[in-house]
């Protein structure tokens, strides 16, 4: 759901340009650096940075994510729980850096897990058929990743009562206001329960994780291209390959032996 917020936020009054200024200012040094740290933290253990990037995802960045929201919302309608009782350079110290913090965090998570997953591939990819293994298994790791996205907006969009509003007179009988009464915004509730379903999925796939990463390098292999023995016990003949010449000796023996029959 992180990658809905900026819809809620231009949504709840944030500007384009706003959001359009924080990708080379934030997310772009970010996504340069954190690769680099990471290495030097989890040593070569990629799931490990995996899971340790997932469990901040789901928790902490959530939480930070949240409270930009209802700071954007509270900023931008200079009222709420959050604004209301804050005076304007406050105001806007709580709004920049909540917005900042809720940026930096969801680039850094993100580098650490695609980082991760592509250091994961490499070590376990087979050096026969490497470019196709790699393919296959980021063509996998990218759909796992972006249908979530798709399936979050449209539960949004789905679950979202949008309120009632009417034009009412002023005091004066001159100026009109809109009052809205009513409505339900589905991202929040559906964010706590997302959130509460990452930390199930880690919790039950722990292990199973930790499983996979300690596989050996041969469960990986595809096993093609292994040179096995051919009838006299001499290893020359590839499987699946072989030169011209063991391929019109096999035939030979093959038709020598049915004549012999």
């Amino acid at each position: 759901s992180d990658n809905v917020k900026f819809l809620k936020a231009v949504e709840f009054g944030l500007s384009k340009q706003t959001t359009a200024l924080l990708s080379p200012t934030i997310v772009l040094p970010l996504g340069i650096i954190v690769p680099i740290v990471a290495t030097k933290v989890w040593h070569n253990h990629p799931l490990r940075q995996f899971m340790a990037a997932f469990r901040f995802r789901v928790t902490f960045v959530a939480l930070i994510d949240v409270l930009m929201l209802l700071t954007v919302r509270s900023y931008k309608n200079n009222d709420g729980i959050i604004m209301g009782t804050l005076n304007s350079a406050l105001s806007q110290i709580l709004f920049w850096g909540l917005l900042i913090l809720s940026t930096a965090c969801q680039t850094i998570v993100q580098s650490l897990q695609f980082n991760a997953q592509m250091t994961f591939f490499a070590s376990r990819v087979d050096p026969a058929i490497g470019g196709s293994y790699m393919t296959l298994l980021n063509t996998f790791a990218n759909l796992g990743g972006t249908w979530p996205s798709s399936a979050v907006m449209y539960l949004v969009g789905q679950l979202t009562v949008p309120p009632k509003c009417d034009a009412i007179l002023g005091e004066d009988g001159e100026t009109v206001r809109e009052v809205c009464i009513g409505g339900r915004d589905a991202y929040f509730p559906l964010q706590l329960g997302l959130s509460i379903l990452g930390c199930l999925w880690v919790m039950v796939m722990k292990k199973r994780v930790q499983y996979i990463a300690d596989l050996p390098d041969d469960a990986w292999r595809t096993h093609i291209g292994d040179v096995e023995e051919d009838e006299n016990g001499e290893t020359g003949k590839e499987r699946g390959g072989g030169s011209m010449e063991m391929r019109k000796g096999w035939w030979w023996r093959t038709m020598k032996g049915r004549k012999n029959a």
